[in-house]
């Protein structure tokens, strides 16, 4: 876990050093193919595993509950930032989107 933490904050690093270079401001659509290529890769995976198809009924219920709890944690987690942060703005300088930090 230490060098996926490590990896990210190499990657903000060096967003940020590099942020005026223009292919990094447009690496949003790369990310995106990178990731659905991953969970293609992940579900090809996982098709191929036969024990854990076969026991797929008894995993699927334990699985889907554990997704669903993720997924709500998430937008409980995001509303309550944007929330926070929306308010921190509001009350700031008048630059609520930080529009003149650029």
């Amino acid at each position: 876990m230490f060098y996926v933490l490590l990896t990210m904050f190499a990657g903000v690093g060096a967003g940020w050093l590099l942020r005026k270079w223009k292919p990094v401001k447009y690496s949003g659509a790369a990310v995106t193919v990178v990731i659905w290529l991953l969970l293609f890769l992940m579900g090809a995976e996982i098709g191929a595993d036969r024990e854990l198809v076969r026991n797929l009924s008894s995993l699927g219920l334990q699985a889907l509950v554990f997704a669903a709890a993720g997924i709500c944690g998430s937008v409980a987690a995001s509303v309550i930032l944007y929330r926070l942060l929306s308010r921190k703005g509001r009350s700031g300088s008048g630059d609520a989107g930080g529009e003149g930090r650029r």
